[in-house]
């Protein structure tokens, strides 16, 4: 193991404790957000919309993106796309709530993201998404784990 990826897993225990992470026996972030996925007819010229549905657990949240906040940047709720050939996506992420006593933007219920795709004209095979989240809350109102939720679409 290089001195780079060690550093990096000294940084995700110490973030992790210090972001009420310790104590959740491995759950993941996935686990409390649930979603689905929309798309369009994928046009001749390889445009096509791609909506993605996720329902957060009650009494959870997800961080927003923008979160609003340098410092909870790394936990913003992320989609990526990948296909057989290239794609390229547009995403536009709804605005977030202010978290009550906080200076960040979290998702809450229900969040509906839109993707504008642009594929090789051609490729009509499935493309796969992928949702980074990261939950807080539940009656300690811990963090838990990043996750990431993989869907493709058709």
């Amino acid at each position: 193991m290089s001195t780079r990826h060690i550093l990096l897993a000294i940084a995700v225990v110490v973030f992790a404790g210090a972001h009420g992470q310790g104590d959740t026996g491995g759950e993941k972030s996935d686990s409390k957000v649930k979603a689905t996925i929309s798309a369009t007819k994928l046009t001749a010229s390889g445009k096509q919309t791609v909506t993605v549905t996720l329902e957060i657990e009650k009494g959870w949240y997800i961080y927003a993106n923008p979160v609003n906040d340098e410092d909870y940047e790394i936990n913003r709720t992320r989609l990526s796309f990948k296909a057989k050939d290239k794609v390229t996506a547009l995403v536009n992420y709804p605005t977030g709530k202010m978290k009550s006593g906080a200076k960040y933007f979290i998702y809450e219920g229900k969040v509906v993201i839109e993707s504008e795709l642009k594929r090789t004209p051609g490729d009509t095979g499935p493309v796969e998404v992928s949702i980074a989240v990261n939950s807080c809350g539940g009656p300690k109102m811990e963090c838990l784990l990043p996750g990431v939720i993989k869907i493709t679409v058709p």
